[in-house]
């Protein structure tokens, strides 16, 4: 969310256009007697109006801020034009030539001007038509707050949100342009809220640095500084979110820099930032002269499109089979997302569910003839719909084949599988990004596979790698169409090559499937490396579990433990939720009783 206040969303919602047009809305009932609302706009009904002589529409008021403003008039939605018409505000006088409202549901809207009333002192606001009929059709007039200076423009050494620049939501905070001061003041409203909107046209790594002042003896008071930015999905989301206290800087004009974290502006587009007390400690909140949004560490940007995605949405989930259940890889780059762009608040869903198949094939007798593989497209209308992803890790394949030789109907039905549920992401709006299968190794279990030539195969063909090798290479080939590929076969195979070099019974899955916990590290380590490049990536050693984070070698052992204690509460309660038809999985806890535990635990991640 921009901001905490109901009211003031509700405000922002109404008011603006450019980025805010996508969350435009704007239903609204008018007072009868003049009104400043706690955002700051100001509301003028016919009905409160002042008797005049000359048949003008008359409103006298004392506002309790000065700052600019944009003047509207609100007219009924009748057709009828307002003729010319001459608003005069205190000294100000406004003209405009044969004024039509833009009509809308209920109202029309006629915009006057922006304004800048210089002081809070009382004025007069009069507005005469060249046709003092159609006056009739006004129904009276608003102030709403507006930004002071210029749009705000990326400049090489980053952006700077001047205080001038901002809209002022409240009823007492305002910007004051002294020379002194040039800075949001008068915050004795922990209700007011300031806000920026500007361009990004670099993406990347941002130190978010922002400059207070506080009176001595006025510090302590509670601020949250958020932000939200574009998804690849179109949907704004929220990228950042952070709490500082203020400091006491001995003098309200007596600015100090406050460096309060890092934000990652993962794709180009219109951004908004709000400062927003949580409470005022003492008189006066804090006074604000600028916020400075530094470039940090270049090479950390995300330029690969994948970790684009998930870094510009909220939502991740991961389909797949049993290997993606066990969901130790996605373990794994959760917790290495997590310390690489703390600021980013991802949401990881684990839908894998064990032996499913994105082909619709089952092998004869599959589980000793209990069931059948279940069918990945049985369920996935309801994931699409009850999920509601932003963006999709899918990686299917190992049962695809169910375990025979190759053979072109087997691989077209996994093909038309991979290619329809590209189509249901796509109608949802969902990034899709697809996985080769992991690596076939019929070493640890040569006495229990079969041979080529068979008509039946109750275990698994010997060469099935071989089958999974052109899985993989179909799908690799998929990059050429504009399909995000991330190749976790070869990585596992070179590996198991290398290793076997001076251990020839070297093995990552005991029975030749299910990869240990150090085969999901070569899986997530293999995602890490295609999103942010060979130098980037989990580091870990064979003996040991714990693993870290390069460049820094940051340990994050601790983290990782969180991440899966959130991760299994929350996977048996997703798949009974969206639902699915295989037996013997275990019944999880109803959603909102898991996402609150999950909630809880995740408090124990370490802070950034």
């Amino acid at each position: 969310m921009i901001c905490r206040n109901s009211w003031l969303l509700a405000a922002f919602l109404f008011f603006f256009s450019g980025f805010e047009d996508r969350l435009y809305a704007a239903p609204f009932e008018f007072p009868v007697k003049i009104t400043q609302f706690p955002e700051g706009r100001i509301f003028f009904p016919i009905e409160d109006k002042k008797p005049s002589i000359d048949g003008s529409v008359l409103w006298n008021y004392k506002p309790t801020r000065w700052g600019m403003y944009d003047l509207l008039l609100v007219s009924t939605t009748n057709g009828t034009r307002l003729g010319d018409i001459e608003v005069t505000l205190g000294r100000q006088k406004l003209t405009l030539r044969d004024a039509t409202p833009d009509m809308g549901d209920k109202w029309g809207m006629v915009t006057v001007s922006r304004v800048y009333l210089a002081t809070a002192d009382p004025f007069e606001l009069r507005v005469v038509s060249s046709t003092p009929a159609a006056l009739a059709n006004l129904k009276g007039a608003f102030m709403r707050p507006a930004f002071e200076g210029k749009p705000i423009k990326q400049e090489l050494e980053g952006i700077t949100l001047h205080a001038r620049d901002a809209v002022t939501f409240g009823v007492m905070m305002r910007y004051e342009p002294a020379t002194n001061k040039n800075c949001l003041g008068y915050w004795t409203n922990p209700d007011d809220t300031a806000l920026w909107v500007f361009n990004v046209t670099r993406p990347g790594s941002y130190a978010i640095e922002l400059w207070q002042g506080c009176g001595k003896g006025q510090g302590g008071s509670v601020v949250s500084v958020k932000m939200d930015g574009p998804s690849a999905s179109g949907r704004l989301v929220g990228i950042f979110e952070s709490r500082f206290v203020v400091e006491d800087t001995g003098h309200f004009q007596n600015f100090i820099p406050r460096e309060i974290g890092q934000a990652i502006f993962a794709l180009p587009g219109e951004y908004s930032l709000s400062v927003d007390p949580l409470n005022k400690k003492a008189a006066a909140v804090m006074d604000i002269r600028q916020i400075v949004l530094k470039p940090v560490a270049p090479g950390v940007a995300p330029k690969n499109p994948a970790l684009q995605s998930i870094l510009a949405n909220q939502r991740v989930i991961f389909l797949g089979d049993s290997i993606t259940y066990a969901g130790e890889y996605i373990e794994y780059l959760e917790t290495w997302l997590r310390r690489r762009y703390p600021t980013n608040k991802i949401d990881f869903i684990n839908l894998g569910l064990p032996s499913e198949t994105v082909s619709g094939l089952s092998e004869p007798g599959h589980a000793g003839g209990q069931f059948p593989r279940p069918d990945l497209h049985e369920r996935l209308d309801r994931v699409l719909e009850k999920a509601k992803p932003d963006v999709i890790f899918a990686c299917y394949g190992m049962n695809d084949g169910i375990y025979h030789p190759y053979s072109e109907e087997r691989a077209a039905s996994f093909q038309r599988g991979i290619t329809g549920l590209r189509a249901a992401a796509k109608r949802v709006g969902a990034y899709i990004i697809h996985l080769t299968p992991p690596t076939f190794d019929p070493l640890p279990i040569k006495d229990r596979t079969l041979p080529a030539g068979r008509n039946e195969y109750p275990q698994p063909y010997e060469g099935y790698n071989d089958v999974l090798d052109r899985y993989s290479d179909w799908l690799v080939g998929q990059r050429a169409n504009g399909w995000e590929v991330i190749d976790i076969h070869t990585a596992m195979n070179q590996f198991i090559t290398e290793n076997r070099k001076t251990d020839p019974k070297f093995f990552l899955a005991g029975d030749g499937v299910h990869v240990n916990s150090f085969g999901h590290k070569i899986m997530s380590d293999a995602i890490i490396r295609y999103m942010s490049g060979p130098d980037t990536s989990l580091q870990f050693s064979k003996e040991g579990n714990e693993v870290y984070t390069s460049p820094t070698g940051t340990p994050n052992a601790e983290d990782l433990k969180v991440v899966q204690q959130r991760q299994q509460v929350l996977r048996d309660a997703w798949l009974t939720y969206v639902g699915h038809k295989r037996p013997g999985m275990n019944k999880g806890k109803p959603l909102d009783e898991a996402q609150q535990e999950a909630a809880e635990i995740g408090k124990k991640l370490r802070p950034q």
